[in-house]
This record gives C-alpha cells, sequence and structure tokens, in this order.
C-alpha cells in the first residue's frame, strides 16, 4: 500500500459502522477521523473501544450527522438504520465524500431514483453499497466458475436467509416502538441473498412474486410485520430465482445459497455453512459427478481473505478494501450505484405483490430512469 494517498474516513452508526471497519484499522492507507451516532452510550462505547483495543485515542465524536459531515473526512460508511440510508449518501455526497452504504442501497423507487440522480450528480466520487456477502469466498469462487462457464446458462438459483433467535430469548426491550426490525417486511431485507446470486449471474430481476406464512414466531414484533416471505424472480436471462427470508422461525442462523445450470450445479453443504461451508457440485464436464455423489468442492466462508479481518469472518475487510481500491485507482466500485438498487428493488416489490395476493410484480430496473 506504499504511496497510496492515506483515506480519512468517517463513520455513522455505529452499532454495525465500527464492526465494519475494525478490520481495515491497522492499514497505512486509511486513518478513522470520525465517528457519529444519535446515542450517547453508544458513541461513548466506541471511543473507549477504539482507543483500548486500537490505540486510537484522538477521533472526533458526534451526535448529530450535520456536523459530523464537516469534519475532516474523505470518505464516509453509513451504517444507520436500514430504513434510514439514502438521506445521508445523499448529504455526504454533496459534502464532497465518498460514500459506501450499508444494505438495503434504498426503500423505495423514490429513493432510488434519488440516489441514481445523486451519485450521477457527483461523477467524481465513488458510491459503493455495502453487501458484504459478495465477498464471501465460494461466492467469489461460483462467480469465477460462471464466468468461466462450468454451469453453463443458470435456469435456476436460490438461496435463504435464516436468522431468527431461539424464542425464550425474546425480550420486549429488544423491539421497542419505533425500531425498524419491528415493522420493515423481511423480505426487503433481501440484499444479502439475491444481492450474490446477481452479481455471480451478472443479471438483474424484471418481475417478483410474493408468497408470506400467516404464522407468527416473534410476540413482541407488531402484528403488522412480515417476519418470513418467499419472492420468485424472473431474471433479464431468463433464470427463476427463489428467496426464502426467515426471521420468525426457530432457524438459528444461515445463508444457503445453490446454482443450477445447463451445464452445472453448484450448492453450499448445509451442514457446515457457519464453519467451513464446503461446496458440493456436478458438472457434465465431470462425469463422474453426475453418475456418483456430487463432488467436493473445497471453498470456504473465509478464502480468499488474507489473514487480517475478523468481522463476519474477514469478508467486511475485504468489501472495505475494494472500496478503498476503486477511490485509489479512480475506478467503478465492484457494487456501484445500479447493482446496488437492482439487488434492493425486488424486495420492495415483492412485498407489494404479497399485498396484491401473490400477483407477479414487474420490477423497474435503474437504467430506465428519467434522471
Amino acid at each position: 500500500m506504499a504511496n497510496k494517498k492515506i483515506i480519512k474516513l468517517g463513520v455513522i452508526g455505529l452499532g454495525r459502522g465500527l464492526s465494519s471497519v475494525e478490520d481495515i484499522l491497522c492499514d497505512d492507507d486509511v486513518i478513522l477521523t470520525a465517528i457519529c451516532d444519535k446515542n450517547p452510550e453508544m458513541l461513548e462505547k466506541a471511543k473507549i473501544k477504539l482507543k483500548e483495543e486500537h490505540g486510537i485515542e484522538k477521533v472526533e465524536a458526534y451526535l448529530d450527522f450535520d456536523e459530523f459531515i464537516l469534519a475532516d473526512t474523505d470518505a464516509i460508511v453509513i451504517a444507520t438504520d436500514a430504513v434510514m440510508h439514502v438521506p445521508f449518501v445523499i448529504k455526504a455526497l454533496e459534502h464532497g465524500k465518498h460514500v459506501l452504504s450499508e444494505i438495503p442501497a434504498v426503500n423505495s423507487l423514490e429513493e432510488a431514483k434519488a440516489l441514481k440522480k445523486a451519485v450521477a450528480a457527483h461523477s467524481k466520487l465513488k458510491y459503493m453499497c455495502g453487501e458484504n456477502d459478495c465477498y464471501l469466498g465460494y461466492i467469489e469462487a461460483w462467480k469465477k466458475l460462471y464466468e468461466d462457464g462450468k454451469f453453463g446458462d443458470i435456469v435456476y438459483a436460490e438461496a435463504e436467509y435464516l436468522h431468527s433467535e431461539n424464542y425464550t430469548n425474546f425480550k420486549a426491550e429488544n423491539y421497542k416502538d419505533g425500531h425498524w426490525r419491528t415493522y420493515n417486511p423481511a423480505i426487503k431485507y433481501c440484499t444479502h441473498d439475491l444481492g450474490p446470486l446477481l452479481y455471480i449471474m451478472d443479471d438483474k430481476a424484471t418481475s417478483v412474486s410474493c408468497m408470506v406464512p400467516d404464522v407468527h414466531y416473534n410476540p413482541y414484533k407488531k402484528d403488522s410485520y412480515v417476519e418470513n416471505a418467499v419472492m420468485l424472480a424472473k431474471t433479464a436471462k431468463g433464470a427463476v430465482v427463489r428467496i426464502w427470508i426467515c426471521f420468525g422461525a426457530y432457524v438459528g442462523y444461515t445463508h444457503n445459497y445453490a446454482l443450477y445450470g445447463t451445464r452445472g450445479m453448484i450448492e453450499v453443504d448445509k451442514s457446515k455453512i457457519r464453519t467451513e461451508a464446503h461446496c458440493k457440485a456436478r458438472f457434465s464436464d465431470m462425469p463422474e459427478s453426475f453418475d456418483g455423489e456430487k463432488i467436493d468442492v473445497p471453498i470456504t466462508v473465509s478464502s480468499f481473505q488474507d489473514g487480517k479481518g475478523k468481522s463476519h469472518l474477514g469478508i467486511d475487510r475485504k468489501m472495505m478494501r475494494a472500496f478503498f481500491e476503486s477511490i485509489h485507482n479512480d475506478t467503478k466500485p465492484p457494487i456501484d450505484v445500479d447493482l446496488a438498487i437492482r439487488m434492493a428493488l425486488p424486495g420492495i416489490y415483492a412485498h407489494e405483490s404479497y399485498l396484491k395476493g401473490g400477483s407477479a410484480v414487474d420490477v423497474p430496473d435503474p437504467e430506465d430512469f428519467d434522471i
């Protein structure tokens, strides 16, 4: 990293935000200069952690975003509540900051158009969506296999986001009125699963439909909260994609992915997903994998990491490094504004489909936005 400009970094939203940047604080091309959170207790805890665990004593701390945005920073990580990223992103761009925004990138079509317009108006700045699951070792490996033609044309793909506590751990104080997790439909949080599939396939959803179970699991979520949903999407290349978002069943925590193509298929080994995440595959150019057992593909969650990352098994570090390299090299970020919007809009329109009884709904594409 020699001779690279030092990037002065700011972070807003210290619950998720601090963990996303901790693994790059040892790098010599970045310095954390400012942090912000509306919660004074969270802000103080972050200052103590930065000092005790990272030796960072001089960092400007703010409760107010409008003051934070004036701090001496080159780039900002937006990690606020999931329903309020876009207003902060636009303000940051208007103040001349490169931006990495947490997911989902947008929460409505109006936000999608506003985001694309803001990014286009500040073309010298970099905007990247922080979809860290695209940096899972096996996702990167699958993308290379797809690009090399091992799967042929994708016929069907699926992913599952299973994220729920043991019901005995539910506490009312964890689900306070107004918190986005108590009302935002779970299917709108599909980016972690749809995103990597679209990233691998270089594809986009053109229409979606959605079904929702009537059974509920968490007694403290609002009655209107849709905590489980299945989305079916048709893509521009003709594939069908199934996404299962489950925040309300006794499932623990995991992501599962699978691809089925005209020349091969691959899926994660669900029994090892949290530790090894080896993959099982069949390829038409390997007859033994077709006639016998699926072959083992020893690509793990943390494959291709540099050993310095701990947060989310190293993928946060790799995501942040990709963002910084786009700044250093003046290149398009890997998850740019169009891909960010394509990862988010299908979930928004899937919920609309559910409200219409599950009928298919067309998904707008950012290339068609009149900005």
